[in-house]
């Protein structure tokens, strides 16, 4: 069982209003990432090339911000169920080519929005996702290695 369990389920106490809207809060996650960290958006073909405000309400950086949210929102749910880290991982390494690194660059991006954004997203809160998001970058580099993936 993964040792995050309790931290999750103090995120879920409070993530229902991104759970409601996970294109809106996807969507400002990626802005972010890439307002704050300009080299990672080259590593999403369909963003490299765009501006600020091309991606302000661009249909496809909401669906990708969408699918970002919902998985962690899974993962959250069920921490033990390491299958869906195993299929991300794989599709990270395999397909997207995405560096290990970035998934702490994401995170702490994620914690700050959610601090933000969140109301009574305090700081037992905050702690708690940080702690799920570094079990979730553990599992995913072990993904990783597993798979001989180190860019």
């Amino acid at each position: 069982m993964c040792a995050c369990v309790d931290d999750c389920k103090k995120v879920l106490s409070c993530w229902g209003p991104v759970k409601a809207n996970p294109k809106q809060y996807g969507e400002i996650i990626l802005q972010r990432l890439f307002e704050t960290h300009p080299g990672v958006q080259k590593l999403f073909p369909k963003f490299a090339d765009l501006s600020k405000d091309q991606l302000q309400s661009n249909p496809d950086l909401q669906a990708h911000g969408e699918i970002v949210v919902c998985k962690l929102t899974e993962y959250m749910q069920k921490p033990e169920d390491q299958s869906l880290v195993q299929e991300l991982g794989k599709s990270h390494a395999e397909q997207h080519k995405i560096p290990r690194a970035n998934f702490q660059i994401i995170s702490e991006v994620i914690v700050m929005v959610a601090a933000e954004k969140i109301d009574g997203f305090g700081t037992d809160a905050q702690t708690a996702l940080k702690n799920v998001l570094k079990e979730f970058q553990t599992a995913m580099g072990a993904c990783y290695d597993k798979l001989g993936f180190d860019p």
